[in-house]
């Protein structure tokens, strides 16, 4: 009688664990983001996407979401935030303008942009009225820092904008621009990614920085409860992130070369 007892509970018990297996599950709510081609940060051709993206996607997943990436050229990756087509973006430094139109979330990462040049060509600077006579390359809606933004909007510098770095670097090489800003991380990748050896190694950069900022998730302001919701998850994932060391852990990852 007791052998029958015992079969008879782990009958109910082996029931209840399938019972339980068999609920349903909560399923991670989909965030969409857009981002631009900005190697090592982010690339739809890269492990993760890129090292900041696979920081983004951690973060969120801590607070139960699921990160969908939209690559887009950068100008159309933050329009679609103001319009409320995508939730957010990334990576974004802050402006006095896009603080108005977006949301911003803690900081992600610090950048140093600097100005990249043909080492044939040999180039100084100092301050902006030092770049008055060069043609500068630079990427739409990107912000190098308030002087230089500045004297471009006022046409204090002559600076030629289109959709990517890329494309400023192959302005660069043909000499068709002076000088092009970019992540010193950014330009380096491009360089080692699109150009052979020979081409590659025409390529240096001015010590001088042009700008050193922190750069964010942007989240659209069309739909402010969601927008908001997602903001406050977001930051606290990264934080969590951060405290665990899987952060830091995702930055080791990455192994950025130290350029001079």
């Amino acid at each position: 009688m007791r052998s029958y007892f015992y079969c008879f509970v782990y009958v109910c018990k082996t029931i209840i664990v399938f019972a339980l297996l068999a609920q349903p599950t909560k399923a991670a709510e989909l965030v969409t983001l857009s981002s631009g081609e900005w190697p090592p940060f982010t690339s739809k051709s890269l492990a993760h996407q890129g090292f900041y993206s696979e920081i983004v996607r951690q973060a969120f997943a801590l607070e139960d979401y699921e990160v969908q990436y939209q690559f887009l050229p950068w100008a159309r990756a933050y329009m679609y935030v103001e319009q409320g087509k995508v939730d957010g973006s990334l990576t974004w430094a802050k402006t006095t303008s896009k603080e108005k139109a977006v949301l911003f979330s803690e900081p992600v990462f610090w950048h140093n942009k600097v100005f990249f040049h043909l080492s044939q060509q040999p180039f100084n600077w100092h301050n902006i009225d030092s770049l008055k006579q060069l043609t500068i390359g630079a990427t739409e809606q990107y912000t190098y820092g308030y002087a230089f933004d500045l004297a471009a909007e006022k046409s204090e510098l002559k600076v030629e904008y289109v959709s990517s770095d890329l494309l400023n670097l192959k302005k660069l090489l043909v000499g068709r621009i002076d000088i092009f800003p970019s992540d010193i991380h950014v330009g380096y990748q491009l360089i080692k990614q699109h150009f052979p050896a020979e081409k590659a190694a025409l390529f240096t950069h001015h010590p001088q920085s042009v700008q050193q900022t922190y750069t964010h998730v942007i989240f659209s302001k069309n739909n402010q409860q969601r927008s908001k919701q997602l903001l406050a998850a977001f930051n606290r994932g990264l934080q969590k992130l951060k405290q665990s060391g899987a952060y830091q852990q995702i930055i080791d990852d990455a192994a950025l070369l130290e350029h001079n």
